[in-house]
């Protein structure tokens, strides 16, 4: 028992080789005092502020520290001989201004935020000097070394001392001498004191950091506002700090919450601002950021350019922009849209000459093959998993006569029946409310039944109630071939939830003097191959584009092979008609109007 007793002892004393997590490297505090040279200021104030401790244990950290010439500059700056003439409080704001929890190499800094709060609770922000190729932190400190590796994290090391946005939006605005009428109009509606709270208030970042994209003097005088007194009448505002009227809405309008800089813009295509259910949509023209330039209903709307010289202007719970010119929310009203969903300016784009040519039958934008990874994703379309293919099918040769597509093109997704795909688009503009979605297909008997989302994944997200099963044709409603032609066939196929969406050989409608037939059989064959499916309502939140997806749950192919979507339009009808603008009393007509081969030719309701 006791020669087992001592070979227990002895292998339990043995060495065990592990995985550390952990290096032999000193960490942040032992290597600053092993280079006293250059560090020794930086050692003096981590010990006084009782923060030499904390970075000499082990954890995931970066520190920016400025070497002693910057610490030596800054003192000189505050009126101080030494460090030791600085209070532990200011002391320690200064390291936790210069320390984020969390190891950032280089590699991680962008034109913009760093995404990651310092500990002091403020963004830094990081860009490169042009001339030497170098990293620049907040627009003052150049980085001269970086990525150093220690045990607990990395050092940057700068050539100045960063020093913290002392004031708010707020103040930052006011004290500018660029925006008086902007921060008249912010103390007028009472957001000066919203942008105008400390960085002590108990709020989460997205109501602690606020973007403002204000509105310059010199911008309005050019729509002759020379005063708070003339923008108040060039809105009409007469109670600005009513949460409806004009002039508030215009001042919520221009800010959104969060810290977004020209960088963030830059990937949004949207940015949502304190007016209820408003947005600002953003794109990038070459290096330009642009706001609100949009094309809507067919109609170009010129946007607003961020004026890059005066934006990303950092304050102490946000930043501002300045834009080149003036803009508001704009009124629209809700339309029908008809959405020819293959004949995209993207799609276009991406297959070039070839998108009208038909000599195989259909043209590609994403094959099926070894290039293609795990997911893609175009500004408009998003596919999953590779083994699916994407086409833009183009019918300008060789018309098929029983299926026939609007535009004479369709959006054609092929996936494997054995796993779940999905494939997504983004829509056109929507203008908010409730609209009726109708999905518009040609029927196939290898088709895949799919159950459409919009918005998926995000606060807007709704599921539609119906899925369409694109094996189904017209007759799946109970109408059948011999009743396609009766009186009450349309509304027959509208209570359960079809619609045809392709004008009949029994229509015309004149276009320029002449007269254009019809293309689809009354109650021959063919007659219910192109079918219109309404899938459910959607109650769209933001005037925006939106995101509709197709979630494959199901369907079978007569091959045993891959099932398909043939998908040619989606509608998107008003389920109300405030205005009666449409002949149906209650609602926007659901039926009309339909649709020819070539664009343009629409058929409306006769009565």
């Amino acid at each position: 028992m006791l020669l087992l007793l001592l070979s227990f002892v002895f292998n339990a004393c043995k060495r065990e080789n592990y995985t550390q997590t952990t290096t032999d490297d000193v960490n942040i505090t032992g290597y600053l005092e092993k280079y006293p040279e250059t560090f020794s200021l930086m050692t003096q104030i981590l010990e006084r502020s009782g923060t030499a401790g904390y970075l000499g244990a082990y954890g995931e950290y970066t520190l920016f520290t400025p070497n002693n010439d910057a610490v030596k500059s800054w003192l000189s700056e505050i009126g101080k001989n030494q460090v030791s003439d600085v209070s532990v409080d200011d002391l320690k704001k200064f390291v936790t201004y210069h320390l984020v929890k969390d190891t950032l190499s280089t590699g991680r800094f962008t034109d913009g935020k760093i995404t990651k709060l310092t500990l002091f609770g403020q963004y830094l922000y990081t860009s490169v000097d042009e001339a030497t190729s170098s990293y620049i932190i907040n627009k003052q400190a150049l980085v001269i070394k970086s990525n150093i590796l220690t045990g607990n994290g990395l050092i940057h090391v700068l050539n100045k001392v960063l020093v913290p946005p002392a004031k708010t939006l707020a103040q930052t605005l006011e004290s500018s001498g660029r925006y008086n009428v902007f921060t008249d109009a912010l103390k007028a509606t009472g957001f000066y004191d919203s942008l105008n709270y400390q960085l002590g208030a108990a709020l989460d970042t997205s109501r602690r950091f606020q973007t403002v994209i204000a509105e310059s003097d010199s911008v309005l005088r050019t729509k002759n506002i020379l005063s708070l007194a003339d923008l108040k009448t060039a809105l009409k505002s007469t109670n600005p700090t009513n949460h409806k009227d004009s002039l508030w809405l215009y001042i919520a309008y221009h800010i959104s919450p969060g810290a977004n800089y020209l960088s963030d813009i830059k990937g949004l295509s949207a940015l949502y601002t304190l007016a209820p259910k408003e947005i600002v949509t953003t794109k990038l023209s070459r290096t330009t950021v642009l706001i609100n330039d949009d094309e809507f209903n067919g109609i170009k709307e010129p946007g607003v350019a961020l004026n890059g010289r005066f934006s990303d202007q950092m304050a102490a719970n946000g930043v501002i922009h300045d834009a080149n010119g003036s803009f508001k929310i704009k009124v629209r009203q809700q339309v029908p849209i008809y959405w020819d969903v293959a004949e995209q300016p993207e799609l276009i784009a991406t297959l070039g000459a070839n998108y009208r040519s038909a000599a195989t039958g259909g043209n590609s934008l994403i094959v099926n093959g070894a290039s293609i990874a795990s997911s893609m994703s175009f500004e408009s379309y998003t596919i999953s998993t590779a083994g699916n293919s994407l086409y833009a099918r183009d019918h300008t040769v060789g018309i098929n006569s029983s299926r026939l597509y609007h535009g004479e093109d369709l959006l054609s997704m092929s996936t494997n029946s054995n796993r779940q795909k999905w494939f997504e688009i983004k829509t056109p503009f929507l203008v908010k409310g409730k609209y009726r979605i109708w999905v518009c297909y040609a029927m196939v008997s290898s088709g895949s039944v799919c159950q459409i989302a919009v918005d998926q994944g995000s606060s807007q997200e709704q599921v539609m109630p119906t899925l369409v099963d694109f094996r189904q044709g017209l007759d799946a409603s109970g109408v059948n071939t011999a009743s396609a032609n009766s009186a009450n066939a349309d509304n027959l196929m509208l209570a359960q939830g079809f619609k045809r969406y392709m004008a009949t050989s029994a229509q015309y409608v004149t276009v320029n003097g002449v007269s254009i037939r019809g293309q689809k059989p009354v109650n021959t064959t063919g007659w219910n191959l192109n079918v219109g499916r309404l899938v459910g309502v959607a109650d769209i939140q933001t005037t925006d584009r939106h995101r509709i997806r197709f979630n494959v749950v199901g369907g079978s192919s007569p091959s045993g092979s891959a099932t398909n979507v043939w998908l040619d339009m989606i509608h998107f009808i008003p389920v109300d008609d405030p205005e009666g603008k449409y002949p149906l009393v209650g609602n926007i007509d659901q039926l009309y109007p339909r649709f020819h081969t070539t664009p343009g030719v629409l058929y409306p309701r006769t009565l």
